[in-house]
């Protein structure tokens, strides 16, 4: 989140979901909409598609195999391409764009279709956005989302004073989260160099004196500072090791939380609102319960002014992507990597370059799906492991009119069931729910459950749904869909809204039920903030060998653009830069 914005601008955050992390779409949600013909590949057992040139019966001669054909897959293979290297990219999926995923859904009898974002949907922090002047230079109009809007509590609006008090609580969390996050880093560096300096005394470059100078500069605490010093004498003795050492360290001087939850306000005048603060700016913005998210990486995400596309992300993603060497229905199982070059099964094939860049979900690779060999090394296991998939779904009902009264268009709206029993007193159990009002003008609402609200209802489709589209038949989708009818009819009127609502033209989001994504975009779990960086950096096969797998995707970007297509869109590029220098190295030798 950023510091010094509005409550409301942090709300939206949450929408950054809409996903961050998604996917697809089309008047037929399953088919391609891809401007490149899409051929079938004639060499094989099991017929890929064929997109942008690709040769998929193809195996051998490629400077890099990209697994993934979302955001950072094609924009890592776009800049190669620039820097004529041979590319192909693997692709799980009947189509490209990962979470960039645009559905069409009805405007009422007679109207067009609307472009809805199954998945990321919005250009967060406009001025600052890489990719801003990117859409606009493709053509893209750009809608500003309205963040200003009331919210709702039992059906009704909001008073002045309650939006005061949920403003004034919002902002009381967020300069807590700040400079909690400011605290937990510069502990880390702290606990990292004297750690280091550690290791420095027990070989000899360092006395205990020194490192004891050093420790009492940096740490305030008496107790503390002598304690360390004393263990510092130890290591000099060589009574105790520098693991043990650094160990103390941590425990000492790695003191803050970085459980988000822990920064809510408590004062009694803001309590009954802090459960509507708790779920903005946690199951719908991190897409995970505050207790279970980050504090760091929370405060660090960077939005502001927040833009939605006419044709929506997804589109964009898409038309970014014409061109690239593609072939879908090619599912990866394993990368093998060795010093002198990779090999990748997929689709019944296996693919041999130079380098492989891997850009799948956290969820694809905390789940297993895709076998490494050798087996990747525990610091990039333990990245994987501190890192996760939150959850956010969209149920997005349509209708034959306008019965959102003065609503302005693209409004972020907050909606709690319940009040608190008593005044002074949350009741953290109320369910809380967000929607997106006339998205570009549309009578459309789409509302959003994040967090555990959102998996609760999606795991009712585990087994009969696999990607987002259309109200299930099974009927799997309809209590999300239900409670997202009641609120509406509860907040705008009973017979108003069902009245005009098109039953048959609802759609629904199941993000963790895609299997080459099983989530909606990644949240790290507290204490495990830095672990973006480490997901990031490339692996090598052998201690001294040349790096040969890289990473990127919206997991293992800058923390100001976690979540967002931003950061897959950063990261890729740099993976590719990367690997093109490897490769010029390699030539040069």
């Amino acid at each position: 989140m950023v510091q010094g914005k509005p409550a409301a601008a942090i709300a939206l955050m949450g929408l950054l979901f809409t996903t961050s992390c998604a996917h697809r779409g089309g008047d037929d949600p399953a088919q391609l909409r891809v401007g490149a013909s899409a051929t079938p590949d004639q060499g094989s057992d099991r017929p890929s598609l064929a997109l942008g040139g690709a040769d998929c019966a193809r195996e051998e001669g490629y400077d890099v195999l990209i697994v993934g054909a979302g955001l950072a897959g094609l924009a890592a293979a776009r800049e190669l391409v620039h820097l004529d290297r041979s590319v192909l990219i693997l692709e799980a999926t009947d189509r490209i764009g990962g979470r960039g995923f645009v559905g069409r859904v009805s405007g009422g009898t007679g109207s067009p279709r609307v472009p809805i974002d199954y998945g990321g949907a919005w250009i967060h922090g406009v001025p600052t956005n890489p990719l801003t002047a990117l859409v606009d230079a493709m053509g893209f109009e750009r809608a500003r989302s309205e963040l200003d809007a009331p919210f709702w509590v039992d059906g009704e609006r909001a008073g002045p004073e309650e939006i005061s008090r949920f403003y004034e609580a919002y902002e009381e969390y967020e300069a807590a989260l700040s400079e909690a996050a400011e605290r937990i880093v510069h502990e880390k560096r702290v606990a990292e160099r004297v750690c280091s300096e550690g290791e420095e005394v027990a070989a000899g470059k360092l006395t205990a004196d020194e490192l004891c100078g050093r420790i009492a500069r940096d740490l305030p605490d008496l107790a503390v500072t002598a304690s360390l010093c004393e263990r510092a004498h130890e290591i000099e003795r060589h009574v105790v090791e520098p693991a043990s050492f650094c160990a103390a360290t941590e425990e000492a001087v790695r003191i803050t939380s970085d459980v988000a939850a822990d920064y809510l306000p408590h004062t009694p005048a803001l309590a009954e609102v802090v459960d509507l603060v708790a779920a903005t700016g946690g199951p719908l913005e991190t897409a995970a319960e505050l207790d279970s998210s980050s504090a760091v990486d929370a405060a660090g995400f960077e939005a502001g002014e927040d833009d939605l596309l006419d044709q929506g992300m997804g589109a964009f993603v898409e038309a970014y992507g014409e061109g690239m060497p593609v072939c879908l229905g090619s599912p990866v199982t394993s990368v093998e990597y060795r010093d002198d070059g990779v090999a990748i099964h997929a689709a019944d094939r296996v693919y041999r370059a130079a380098f492989a860049l891997v850009t799948v979900s956290v969820g694809v690779l905390r789940a297993g799906r895709i076998e490494f060999e050798p087996p990747l090394p525990d610091w990039k296991l333990a990245a994987i492991d501190g890192l996760r998939m939150g959850h956010m779904q969209k149920v997005i009902i349509p209708f034959d009119r306008d019965i959102f009264r003065d609503e302005v268009d693209n409004s972020w709206v907050l909606v709690a069931e319940g009040r608190p029993e008593q005044p002074g007193s949350t009741s953290v159990d109320r369910p809380v729910m967000a929607f997106v009002i006339k998205p570009l003008g549309a009578n459309i609402a789409v509302g959003f459950y994040g967090g555990d609200q959102a998996r609760d209802f999606e795991v009712r489709c585990t087994g009969i749904e696999r990607t987002s589209g259309p109200r299930s038949p099974s009927g799997c989708d309809d209590p999300a869909i239900d409670r997202a009818v009641e609120t509406l009819a509860a907040m705008y009127g009973a017979d108003e809204v069902r009245g005009a609502i098109l039953e048959d033209e609802i759609h629904v989001t199941r993000w963790s039920l895609e299997p080459f994504t099983l989530g909606a975009y990644s949240v790290p779990t507290p204490g495990a903030w830095d672990q973006r960086e480490a997901l990031g950096r490339p692996v090598a096969a052998t201690e001294d060998g040349p790096l040969r797998i890289f990473f990127a995707g919206e997991a293992s970007s800058r923390v100001m653009f976690n979540g967002s297509f931003a950061g897959a869109f950063e990261t890729g590029l740099a993976a590719a830069r990367e690997i093109h220098y490897e490769l010029l190295y390699a030539e040069s030798e």
